[in-house]
């Protein structure tokens, strides 16, 4: 999957939008084909989607504090989780995200 940031600032070029959705204890995690950091990318298949990932959204709180980087967490009424953050909060939420695929990643079952 290629970064394709066709936005005319640099703050829409780099928003990075991920929907979560809970499958058991895992999650698949899709993100928005416009902007994604280079070094996630390999996370992710053609369609923009990684299956089994393990999360910690309270982890990401705390480091999203940490930064001191703002993010919109929307939770619908069945448990699945978007995430939106923009500019330096992108980066900080991707951050938070290849250290889940490096530590709670797991090779799908079939």
């Amino acid at each position: 999957m290629n970064s394709r940031a066709s936005a005319s600032n640099s703050q829409e070029a780099s928003t990075l939008n991920l929907f979560c959705a809970q499958e058991d204890e895992a999650w698949r995690v899709h993100v928005s084909p416009l902007w994604i950091p280079q070094y996630l990318a390999s996370s992710f298949d053609r369609h923009g989607e990684a299956f089994p990932v393990l999360l910690d959204f309270e982890d990401l709180d705390r480091q999203m504090k940490r930064y001191g980087a703002e993010y919109e967490k929307r939770v619908s009424t069945t448990g699945d989780v978007e995430l939106t953050a923009h500019g330096r909060s992108a980066h900080a939420l991707g951050e938070w995200l290849s250290t889940a695929f490096a530590s709670g990643m797991r090779p799908s079952g079939g």
